[in-house]
């Protein structure tokens, strides 16, 4: 077990707080005006994958965006992690938080139980009465049981998908499993909290921050051709975005694009086809605030040089919702409107690129140090960075 590769990395850093943190605070803001007094305000809900530094949420508990309970718990975090031991060494950097072992998308992807198969609880740990009660039987029964425990989670006023990794692999059946696991995501956004309850309620938006390598290249030809036909929809829709592209990438052909200039390619493509997914699970880009994307290279020893894109958006639930709307109305003018404002964006505005150059070491290791402090506060024992 170690500590998460760049958590120390400043333009990391530099991301969490010019582009989480305000948007966390502003999430904060909105839950806050709905309350009735101050003290009447709930808590904020938060998914992270936050690795065993748990960085971003000490972050958020410093800046008071995230409030413990009053047993000083953050019990209203849920985290991923690859395996039981990493999610118990987070869990003692933020007690009480809600740890999830195993793979994220192989969980989400799952099918949802029959209630008569796999009941709450240890009953869904039983082997089904037409199995043999062996290991391999029993891991599936954990499995699921965690599937069904991680929906009753949601929804999330903030979700941080901080991948390490590629958002598609060749190998994933299309449209990718990210792709489906959003799907599914945004559907569950939609549960209530504090179902059957006289406090139900149902989230109007929430705040989404997403990180993903930009790549790979060799993507085979469904995927390029989705990604291609994100940006050429928009293209056959407003004729300006034609000259807007030709001077951001040096053409406005999507084929040319992306045999010449792939990383333009995939970084008008991903968040356009964010966007188009949102608006299809009756969600939309809150263009009060837009969208913001930042850019790191990475050059680590012994692997050649990469890129990771991470994008901050704001999202609204399109008003009203669908189960409200005719069948066949479609998504709301409204709607509409602000995903074509963004997809205008999204062409126009090249992401913040974030190098030493660019940014004021001082205060982001002042803000790390503030971090490690919180953090040994909470966990004397913890092995720190050494800032170095």
């Amino acid at each position: 077990m170690g500590l998460f590769e760049f958590e120390d990395d400043l333009l990391k850093h530099f991301v969490r707080t010019e582009g989480w943190l305000p948007r966390c605070r502003r999430r904060l803001r909105i839950v806050r005006a709905k309350a009735k007094t101050p003290a009447s305000s709930r808590r904020l809900r938060y998914f992270t994958f936050c690795a065993v530094g748990a960085v971003d949420v000490l972050m958020l508990d410093v800046a008071k965006v995230i409030r413990q309970s009053s047993n000083k718990e953050f019990d209203t975090v849920v985290f991923f992690d690859r395996n039981e031991i990493d999610v118990v060494e987070t869990q003692k950097r933020i007690r009480g938080a809600h740890g999830y072992p195993g793979d994220f998308v192989d969980i989400v992807l799952l099918p949802d139980l029959d209630d008569a198969v796999a009941q709450d609880g240890l009953a869904a740990l039983s082997p089904p009465p037409d199995q043999a009660d062996q290991f391999a039987t029993r891991q599936r029964q954990r499995i699921l049981a965690t599937h069904r425990e991680f929906i009753r989670e949601f929804p999330f006023d903030i979700i941080n998908l901080d991948l390490e990794g590629y958002f598609f692999k060749r190998n994933d059946p299309f449209p990718g499993k990210m792709v489906a696991s959003l799907r599914k995501m945004l559907d569950w956004q939609k549960i209530p909290i504090n179902p059957g309850t006289g406090r139900a309620e149902n989230l109007a938006g929430f705040s989404l921050m997403f990180t993903t390598k930009i790549g790979p290249p060799d993507l085979t030809a469904e995927y390029l051709e989705m990604l291609s036909g994100a940006i050429q929809t928009n293209l056959d829709r407003d004729g300006e975005l034609g000259d807007i592209l030709t001077r951001r990438g040096g053409t406005a052909d999507v084929a040319d694009l992306r045999a010449d200039n792939f990383e333009v390619f995939f970084k008008v493509a991903l968040p356009k086809l964010i966007t188009a997914l949102l608006m299809d699970r009756d969600w939309c880009v809150d263009t009060e605030t837009g969208i913001s994307m930042f850019e790191i290279q990475r050059r680590p020893q012994g692997v050649a040089p990469y890129k990771m894109l991470h994008i901050v958006l704001a999202v609204l639930r399109q008003d009203p919702p669908e189960e409200r709307r005719a069948p066949g109305a479609g998504s709301v003018p409204q709607a509409v409107e602000g995903y074509n404002a963004t997809a205008r964006t999204i062409f126009e505005q090249e992401e913040i690129r974030v190098t030493s150059d660019t940014i004021d070491e001082g205060p982001l290791r002042e803000s790390l140090n503030r971090i490690y402090a919180r953090r040994r506060l909470y966990f004397p024992e913890v092995e720190e960075n050494t800032g170095g």
